[in-house]
């Protein structure tokens, strides 16, 4: 790791030499672009071998294409974070072809189908939410944590688990096909920050990036079908609670701080909940 911050020649946010896997990192169908696979290229950018983690091969695979064709480092790795197994084989695969992990991303999010007319959605449909949102983030944090053990250096990892502001603020209304994922990102800060505290003696570094109103792919196609808007209405709710005149933030603005929370430029941050939300939880 490289401590010398006052060099003038120094490249920001270098992730030169460093394995980062970033678990959500194909393509919710729809136009635009998804945080996972913004993470991703920007990660490889900044020097870094992507391990692109997705359950949909095609979506992942199209994200491994994209960083290849920027002369970036890159493959994937096609497992349903629902299931422990399949956490766990992320890591072994990483370290099989790797040798290391030094950066995890879960960006990881779903909202399960549900009635909006009836409110209700099925137990299955309710658990399999929570295992998607909460307990993969859990088992990947877990599993990555025991990689980062075996670097050598006074700060071995960096975990960023991507949150979002429906986990501390509730002006959404009791609407069930919200809960699922409002509940796991509440379980999800938990995690950070219990895993920051047991991981610190190891010099691994675990944050909370607790995203606001982004214009991801996911946001656009689940704000619709979530609470009945069309686009239009979708973008101006959204912005409706930014205090920022600009609006909505970008995928590459979560991004560029997703790096920086990988990067040893953030090597003093651990434990954190970093609020990428334009000001919307300034007021609860």
């Amino acid at each position: 790791m490289s401590t010398d911050f006052d060099r003038r020649d120094r490249r920001a946010f270098d992730l030169s030499g460093k394995v980062v896997v970033v678990v959500g990192a194909g393509q919710s169908p729809g136009p635009g672009m998804g945080n996972g696979r913004a993470i991703s290229l920007l990660a490889a950018r900044h020097g870094a071998e992507v391990v692109a983690v997705d359950l949909n091969p095609a979506a992942v695979k199209e994200t491994v294409e994209m960083i290849l064709a920027e002369g970036g480092n890159a493959y994937a790795v096609e497992a349903d974070v629902a299931e422990k197994d399949d956490c766990q084989r992320i890591f072994d695969t990483a370290m099989q072809t790797s040798g290391r992990v030094d950066g995890m991303v879960y960006s990881v999010a779903t909202n399960p189908p549900f009635d909006f007319e009836t409110n209700s959605m099925t137990v299955e449909n309710f658990n399999r939410g929570i295992n998607v949102n909460m307990l993969g983030c859990y088992h990947c944090t877990l599993f990555a944590a025991q990689c980062m053990e075996r670097n050598s250096g006074d700060t071995t990892g960096s975990i960023v688990n991507i949150s979002s502001i429906a986990s501390v603020k509730n002006e959404l209304g009791l609407n069930i096909g919200i809960m699922p994922y409002a509940l796991g990102k509440c379980g999800l800060n938990q995690i950070t920050e219990i895993a920051a505290v047991q991981y610190a003696p190891a010099g691994i570094r675990v944050n909370t990036l607790m995203l606001g109103p982004i214009d991801s792919v996911l946001a656009n196609r689940d704000s619709q079908s979530l609470f009945g808007l069309d686009a239009d209405e979708a973008t101006a709710r959204h912005n409706e609670v930014v205090k920022l005149k600009m609006g909505r933030a970008s995928v590459w603005e979560s991004a560029y701080a997703a790096v920086y929370l990988l990067s040893d430029e953030s090597r003093f941050m651990t434990g954190q909940q970093l609020r990428l939300d334009g000001g919307a939880t300034l007021v609860r």
